[in-house]
């Protein structure tokens, strides 16, 4: 539930002020706000109610994928490292979480191939996206 509070104009902010120079408090208000009458219900539920634009980011923006090597010796304890290798929709370069130890072959950025997502639209759905005047 929202409440609103009227801001005093200008002259009448002025006027507070010149009537009491000697007042102590740096606020312009001559006395405290009051609060407004409540305003209909259905003029409230309509500022509520709002249509939101599409999002034009895609599926990859919310997906996330972790990777985790056991780099500990075969016949010892695990030695687990976990990283994050895609999210917010960059692939994470491997090199910059693994050891410099550690000889794991991992498939360069360069080399890796992405998916092709084609975003198709209508005239309609273009026309709808932007604000109308």
């Amino acid at each position: 539930m929202s409440s609103r509070i009227d801001i005093p104009s200008k002259a009448l902010r002025q006027t507070s002020t010149s009537l009491s120079p000697l007042s102590s408090s740096s606020s312009t208000y001559s006395t405290s706000p009051s609060t407004p009458a409540r305003s209909s219900t259905s003029a409230q539920k309509q500022k509520m109610i709002h249509e939101r634009r599409p999002s034009l980011l895609g599926s990859a923006i919310l997906k996330s994928e972790s990777t985790v090597i056991n780099i500990g010796e075969p016949d010892g304890p695990p030695r687990l490292i976990s990283y994050l290798s895609s999210s917010q929709g960059f692939a994470w370069n491997p090199e910059l979480f693994l050891p410099s130890y550690v000889d794991y072959d991992y498939t360069p950025l360069e080399n890796k191939r992405e998916p092709v997502i084609e975003i198709t639209l209508t005239d309609e759905e273009i026309a709808n996206m932007f604000p109308r005047n």
